[in-house]
């Protein structure tokens, strides 16, 4: 059984790759003028997991709403 969209997630399919593929730019950017590496994955690392991990407690969500519908 299949979940029905959410409706709070109302973002473009290809809108977080565009935000993400930014944000990598921005940190090369920043690791190639002299910031530190670990600091810059560390930020990357952490708004990936966070986005993964909302993504799956929403789609929880749906899952359970849908199995409690008669």
């Amino acid at each position: 059984m299949q979940p029905e969209p959410d409706d709070r997630d109302d973002r473009r399919p290809d809108e977080p790759a565009d935000e993400q593929e930014r944000r990598a730019h921005q940190a090369l950017d920043s690791i190639f003028s002299g910031g530190d590496l670990g600091d810059e994955t560390l930020r990357l690392s952490n708004e990936f997991t966070d986005r993964q991990s909302a993504r799956f407690t929403a789609w929880l969500r749906r899952l359970g709403a849908s199995l409690r519908r008669p």
